[in-house]
Order: C-alpha cells, then structure tokens, then sequence
C-alpha cells in the first residue's frame, strides 16, 4: 500500500492550486477506518496501490454515474404530469363541438 500524510508539510500551500498534474498527497475527512479498509483491500486484490485504485477504479466508477441519463420519474411526477396532460385534453374537448368530441374520442381509442 502507497503510504499516506494526512497532515499538510510546512512546505504545501494549502491557498494555491498545484501548477502540476502529478499525484499529490490528501485527507478525506469522515471517512470511516471500515470504509478505507475496504478500499485498500479492493486495492490489493487488484494489485494496485490505494493512489491508483482510487485514480482508476473509484475515478472510472464515479464518471460512469454521472453520466448516466437523470434517474427516473417519481410517481408522483408522473401523476402530476397525467394530471395535467388530462386537464390539457378536457379543455381542448369542451371548446370542440359536440359532434366533434364524439368523433375525436372514437378516434382516440378505436
């Protein structure tokens, strides 16, 4: 396992961003001591050091999320939304007339 600093060295700017891409050494605090094991024994099973585990794995997994499509409807958001749609259809029909409301209905669900 890739040994870790949580704690900032005299020379690190916390301020600033890092002017390179290179690996950089970090805390995340809350993280409970079982969720890290867990991450370092997935890191070991797949041979890589927690920095690569994390850059690969999480970073792939984490990606793949956010780009998936916005989660599906809630039901009540489809409620609402047939409730609207029906309230758009009864207006539109009461302005028709009455012989056209029956042949609109007859051709909506024939």
């Amino acid at each position: 396992m890739e040994a870790e600093n949580p704690v900032p060295t005299s020379d690190t700017k916390i301020d600033s961003p890092s002017k390179t891409n290179g690996p950089v050494t970090w805390s995340i605090r809350g993280v409970e001591r079982d969720t890290r094991s867990v991450i370092e024994k997935a890191a070991e099973r797949a041979g890589k050091t927690m920095g690569q585990y994390v850059n690969e794995d999480i970073r792939s997994l984490v990606q793949g999320q956010l780009s998936q499509s916005q989660l599906p409807a809630a039901p009540v958001d489809l409620q609402n939304q047939m409730d609207h749609l029906t309230k758009m259809v009864e207006a539109l029909t009461n302005r028709m007339p009455e012989q056209g409301k029956k042949s609109f209905w007859q051709r909506l669900f024939s």
